[in-house]
């Protein structure tokens, strides 16, 4: 049996998103990512718990993440579990976090009176298709 290491979440940018650059000039981007699981308790009412996940991407995915995405909005990513083992204090620490490798925009944010599509996919290349705005008018609710 050979290694299998995916992960796919959907859920909601948990912190302020932060543009970062490491040495080489790489860009970087550490998303928090809040999660809801429903389940039902042994008395039968439903219960919901919320996961926070530590996600980072890199490169021309963060720089995208960073222009049309903050803190509320909603995300559906792909990335694989990855590990971080150190020692501080004289004790052993570790950390599971998801490494992102692809994302797609949800649904769709208001700023204001417009609400805007976010678009709906990031192309392999990276780059993001633009978004429509639509007056409050348009709208039939």
């Amino acid at each position: 049996m050979s290694p299998f290491n995916k992960v796919i979440l959907m859920g909601r940018i948990s912190r302020n998103v932060e543009l970062k650059s490491v040495n080489n000039g790489t860009s970087l981007v550490e998303l928090g990512v809040a999660v809801n699981d429903r389940r039902k308790s042994a008395d039968g009412n439903w219960e919901e718990d919320v996961h926070f996940i530590d996600v980072t991407f890199w490169g021309k995915r963060a720089e995208v993440i960073a222009q049309y995405l903050s803190k509320g909005d909603p995300i559906l990513l792909e990335g694989r579990l990855k590990q971080n083992r150190w020692e501080a204090n004289g004790k052993n620490h570790s950390r599971i976090s998801v490494h992102g490798e692809q994302f797609s925009f949800v649904g769709t944010r208001q700023h204001g009176s417009e609400v805007i599509l976010e678009p709906t996919e990031i192309e392999r290349s990276g780059t993001a298709r633009q978004g429509l705005t639509i007056p409050d008018d348009d709208i039939p609710f």
